[in-house]
């Protein structure tokens, strides 16, 4: 093995140990991941003085091409090494390839894991025609106190808190508009029966009944209840909302190689081992979950998808969905709003 690590900074599933165990025998190099619950956290950190601690990211699209990138902290990618990254891109990640290049047209990252992020509810307690209908309206109600959950992703909870206030959180919030989102945060908070980083256990609870939706979730965390049978347990992209008339999000996690000095000369091997189509297919499905990937345009990949799992991922309804959300961009006062989001979980009793 080689002497220095191969290092990594991503979500959850590209530490997985049979997925790194292969490449890590294949290049003769230990690697080593560290999971990230927040792109906003992960990004300061590689900006305030960490970036050498790693060679490769895993992290949403906004995050590398409007805020590391411009840094000069992400690498661009070997244009004829990578020359076949478009040639898998599934018709429906199109409008989301743009993230994955700069504005002179460079690749700056592989994109991958993607899809609509907003609300899982439970059916048989929430039509599926209702919650559409009331996206995060549904936790101003009243009547849902305490029925409720929120997963615990910070970046996420910001977008959605600010939809679930009648904002925009990608335009500049005045004064007014800040303490309708802080109202909304102080009233989410009090009325949520939990608050969790675990979609796993959040799922148990709406099984359980003891919610009957939560706030921050996607097919990504809907999926493994989902891939158990129980349909019932779905995600949700509301009909509409505040952002120029989108009530929802769409994430897509970019791949990339970090640029310093003493990054890895194997982080590129790395990221073309992602393109390999049994690599997206892993990823696809790893730790009990499902997730579209921006290769099922490749048809060894979407084929590797059985009728239940392209049903736990909702693709019949996933273009349609994603037609009635907004990328994921860096809010303006995204600091700001995270601070306000932070101070009002501990203030009701959340603090964990």
């Amino acid at each position: 093995m080689a002497a220095t690590p191969l290092r990594m900074l991503c979500w959850e599933g590209y530490d997985q140990g049979a997925f790194v165990a292969e490449f890590s025998d294949r290049a003769r190099v230990d690697f080593h991941a560290e999971t990230l619950l927040s792109d906003a956290a992960a990004a300061e950190r590689l900006c305030a003085g960490e970036l050498a601690d790693w060679d490769l990211l895993n992290i949403n699209h906004a995050w590398v091409r409007d805020y590391l990138h411009p840094r000069g902290l992400i690498k661009p990618l070997e244009r004829e090494s990578f020359a076949h990254y478009r040639d898998s891109i599934h018709p429906v990640f199109t409008q989301l390839l743009p993230w994955s290049y700069d504005a002179t047209g460079d690749l700056i990252g592989i994109g991958q894991r993607f899809g609509p992020f907003n609300l899982v509810v439970n059916t048989a307690a929430i039509s599926r025609d209702s919650a559409r209908d009331q996206g995060f309206d549904l936790a101003n109600d009243p009547r849902n106190h305490g029925r409720f959950g929120i997963l615990n992703y910070p970046d996420f909870n910001l977008f959605h808190f600010c939809i679930g206030a009648g904002l925009n959180p990608f335009v500049e919030l005045g004064v007014a508009d800040l303490a309708r989102f802080e109202a909304t945060a102080q009233s989410w908070y009090r009325a949520a029966a939990r608050v969790d980083n675990d979609h796993h256990a959040l799922n148990r609870a709406l099984l359980a009944r003891e919610i009957d939706f939560y706030i921050s979730g996607g097919v990504y965390t809907a999926s493994p209840a989902r891939l158990a049978g129980h349909h019932n347990i779905e995600a949700i992209t509301p009909l509409r909302g505040p952002i120029d008339g989108h009530g929802g999000i769409v994430f897509s996690e970019i791949n990339c190689a970090l640029g310093h000095p003493q990054a890895s000369p194997l982080a590129e091997s790395f990221l073309l081992y992602l393109l390999e189509p049994r690599r997206a297919i892993e990823i696809a499905f790893v730790d009990g979950t499902c997730n579209p990937v921006a290769q099922m345009g490749d048809p060894e990949v979407f084929d590797a998808f059985s009728t239940a799992q392209l049903a736990a991922i909702q693709w019949d309804s996933l273009e349609a969905d994603l037609a009635r959300c907004a990328h994921y961009r860096i809010a303006p006062q995204y600091r700001q709003l995270l601070d306000i989001l932070e101070k009002s979980r501990i203030e009701q009793g959340w603090s964990r």
